[in-house]
């Protein structure tokens, strides 16, 4: 959606339409919960702080600036309500890491022996995510999962631009050194 489509969409939720925050809503509910659910590896969490994310959005709406990507400004939010969440539960009970594989859509019903495969190495693919440290997780999934530009992580995670291509380089070469050849692990170039 364009900037402009946006700013309209403030514009008439700022004029009280219930209706322009659902539609904002539609738009950006499923990236916030498929970012938090990378982030957190849990349905429950992730549906808990969506509808934070939400909230916040709601009431601090009157402080998005138009000349904002949008985007950029909502996934600020997430990551402060990531941010909060996980310091408060940092000791927090074991992940279910099987958990965001069956609260996503994976699986292929045409083959089930493709989908099992699909399914192990996705598994393989959280479980050395999980492995990074919080900041170049983030980095990582706002890079490769949502699609967002060195200067989107830089402006959500409020860092420059280079530094933000840093933290992404850094924690690709922490999956290389953890998960390369000699452990038998399954990256073998990045």
């Amino acid at each position: 959606m364009s900037l402009e489509k946006e700013a309209q969409l403030v514009s008439n939720i700022l004029d009280g339409d219930i209706k322009s925050f659902e539609v904002l809503m539609s738009m950006y509910r499923n990236r916030i919960y498929n970012f938090l659910l990378k982030m957190t590896l849990s349905k429950e969490d992730s549906e808990d702080m969506t509808q934070e994310v939400f909230v916040r959005v709601y009431n601090n709406l009157y402080q998005y600036n138009n000349k904002w990507c949008f985007s950029t400004w909502i996934f600020k939010i997430a990551v402060n309500v990531f941010k909060t969440e996980y310091y408060k539960k940092k000791n927090r009970e074991s992940k279910n890491i099987k958990d965001i594989l069956n609260a996503s859509i994976y699986t292929s019903a045409t083959d089930p022996e493709r989908a099992f495969e699909n399914m192990e190495t996705k598994l393989e693919v959280l479980k050395m995510l999980d492995s990074l440290n919080v900041d170049q997780k983030m980095a990582l999934v706002l890079k490769y999962v949502q699609g967002f530009s060195y200067k989107e992580i830089g402006e959500v995670l409020k860092m420059s631009p280079e530094n933000a291509k840093v933290r992404v380089m850094r924690a690709k070469k922490s999956l290389v050194n953890n998960y390369s050849e000699p452990k038998g692990g399954i990256i073998h170039e990045m």
